[in-house]
């Protein structure tokens, strides 16, 4: 009798531990199946800055961050970067490989750099959706919330630190241009 007594709650345990074990399995296809986004607040910043407007009898699509370089021109690329920067650090948690963050910091430097060129970076901004070109990484390499190691964050912010050296360099030596021209911001 004492056996039958140990018995059931040893196989509850199995059971629970398969039960788990299935239910993460089928989690997973799910997400493959279905192809659902993995983090949904970062596919609405994305289609807020990338894909919020749609020009009409087209299917092209466009965002605020276009938007905003134009019409702020060096403000808004500033502005956009951030976003952008944003849901970077925000994909990180998800345990991306070194790689894929390499190539995320780079969609958005690609936009920050090439977007500051007058009218034709404006240009590219329609065309250079860095934000949708992250979120499509971060939905293929994601491992789940909490895999990312303390390297993640420093190479991160090591790449993004380069990032707004090199700008903070190109804002100075655009500045230092327009003042040889003889321009004078203050008087």
């Amino acid at each position: 009798m004492d056996k039958m007594t140990e018995n059931p709650r040893r196989v509850d345990e199995q059971a629970l531990t398969r039960h788990s074990a299935d239910a993460g399995l089928l989690r997973g296809k799910l997400r493959d199946l279905v192809d659902a986004p993995i983090d949904t607040h970062l596919e609405r910043i994305e289609l807020f800055m990338d894909r919020a407007i749609r020009i009409p009898g087209t299917n092209l699509r466009f965002g605020l961050d276009p938007i905003i370089g134009f019409f702020f021109p060096v403000v808004g690329d500033w502005v956009g970067t951030f976003v952008s920067a944003y849901i970077v650090l925000a994909s990180i948690r998800h345990g991306l490989p070194k790689r894929t963050i390499t190539r995320m910091v780079f969609n958005v430097a690609v936009d920050f750099l090439v977007g500051s060129i007058p009218l034709v970076g404006d240009a590219v901004d329609f065309a250079w959706k860095s934000n949708s070109k992250n979120l499509r990484l971060l939905n293929k390499y994601a491992k789940g919330k909490g895999g990312s190691v303390w390297s993640d964050w420093v190479w991160v912010f090591a790449l993004f630190g380069l990032l707004l050296l090199f700008g903070v360099g190109l804002l100075g030596l655009a500045i230092y241009a327009i003042k040889q021209t003889g321009f004078k911001f203050f008087s």
